[in-house]
């Protein structure tokens, strides 16, 4: 954290010292190539795991447009076969029959769709524990969660929390919310330099669920490209945007399988 903080400050310098911009106005097209996006991670969870299917956008905030009719076979190792069926039908989402993706073993993703044929692999590495979930006090009767590096593994935390069943949610109000947190072991000036975000704020008796997923090396450097083009975009390093980088021959996005620690905390009255 204090190398983190001493190159941020020395960027800082930097910046003021040298910055500059130029405007550069391009017209925008873009062309349908055949390609799809794909959507899939797979943890040692017992669940029908998700394989999604879309077509890349043509435009800025476009609707999502499924990929339907595809054949979508998973393989562990070399002869264990797990074929997905979509469901609903249209829907462009094709699941395994329950399954849990074991540490340890490859698992080949092969899809094929309008004479085209898409395959990823893809295997998980180790999951450090969870260490006990911080908050503190915000202040009104409402708390905000902290949010640390932990361990010494790229990883990430989901936190899902609810308050449904607290007195201070009124009928008819979504008393849900999901916050997460990427530890993943980088020093991007992106990361450094990204845009503030909002607390999250929530009362006593919330529900919270941590699930906290190991990531692969090649996994971090899709989700650092992720990243790069949202969560860190409006900072004042962003950088020329492209699509993330894949791991699926022919399409975009991404096949992971991650190790996952899960727990549940509920928020009790601190000072």
């Amino acid at each position: 954290m204090a190398m983190k903080k001493l190159l941020k400050l020395f960027l800082l310098i930097v910046l003021l010292c040298c910055g500059c911009e130029d405007r550069i106005d391009q017209p925008l097209s873009s062309v349908e190539t055949g390609s799809i996006v794909v959507e899939a991670h797979f943890t040692n969870e017992n669940k029908n795991q998700l394989v999604k299917l879309t077509k890349p956008y043509l435009e800025q905030n476009g609707s999502v447009v499924p990929v339907s009719g595809a054949t979508v076979v998973v393989v562990e190792g070399a002869d264990t076969f797990y074929p997905l069926v979509e469901t609903p039908a249209g829907s462009g989402e094709y699941f395994t029959s329950n399954m849990i993706a074991v540490f340890g073993r490859v698992y080949t993703l092969v899809i094929r769709h309008q004479g085209g044929e898409f395959v990823a692999q893809a295997r998980s590495v180790p999951v450090e524990p969870l260490s006990p979930l911080t908050y503190e006090n915000a202040g009104n009767d409402q708390y905000r969660l902290m949010l640390n590096e932990s361990g010494s593994e790229s990883n990430y935390i989901e936190y899902e929390l609810s308050w449904a069943d607290t007195p201070v949610c009124n009928p008819g109000t979504n008393c849900l919310g999901l916050v997460t947190y990427y530890d993943l072991k980088n020093v991007d000036v992106q990361d450094l330099f990204k845009p503030d975000k909002k607390d999250f704020l929530f009362p006593v008796g919330t529900r919270v669920i941590r699930r906290k997923y190991s990531v692969a090396p090649e996994y971090r450097d899709f989700l650092r490209s992720v990243l790069s083009e949202t969560e860190w975009r409006g900072g004042i390093f962003d950088i020329q945007r492209a699509n993330a980088s894949g791991n699926v021959s022919g399409a975009l996005g991404f096949f992971a399988v991650s190790s996952v620690q899960i727990d549940t905390t509920f928020i009790v009255d601190k000072p």
